[in-house]
């Protein structure tokens, strides 16, 4: 192989590992109008439409921060939002609302978060429940859940 067939190679490959990469990472996270596809849940873009949603339900709520460049956030959505014990709990518990702390800089500072990933669960009022700060290991973020169900007085719907 000469080496003008080598570097055409190498870039073809480059190009189709970039294209593949991208597809990747959007059939991980998908925006659709008011809501973003993580792991295997739907949540809401917007705080506002999510915390109403929240009140006319009467469900409390998970918010959860992140960012597209966030190592451990792609961790987390992958492992833990994926997996059936964990969407279970949260699509029968809870409202989802996911921030975008590049695009909703005020809703992480008004609530001093200061780094991704990070999650807060609230009553469907808004009064905080607990925090988790940082990446969480799929099997620690379910005791998590259940300890904050516990708390929070929330029967887990089946």
């Amino acid at each position: 192989m000469t080496p003008a067939n080598k570097l055409i190679s190498i870039i073809i490959l480059g190009m189709a590992l970039f294209l593949i990469a991208n597809w990747w990472q959007d059939s991980l996270s998908k925006t659709e109008g008011d809501f973003i596809k993580l792991g295997g849940l739907s949540f809401y873009t917007s705080i506002d439409k999510g915390t109403e949603h929240a009140k006319n339900l009467s469900k409390p709520i998970f918010l959860y921060f992140r960012s597209e460049t966030c190592e451990w956030c792609i961790k987390f959505e992958e492992e833990s939002l994926s997996d059936k014990k964990v969407m279970d709990i949260l699509s029968k518990n809870f409202i989802l609302i996911s921030i975008d702390t590049f695009k909703q800089k005020n809703v992480a500072s008004n609530l001093n978060v200061r780094s991704t990933p990070y999650m807060i669960f609230f009553t469907k009022d808004g009064e905080e429940i607990s925090r988790i700060p940082g990446y969480i290991p799929t099997d620690e973020f379910l005791v998590k859940l259940n300890e904050t169900l516990e708390s929070a007085k929330i029967s887990p719907n089946s």
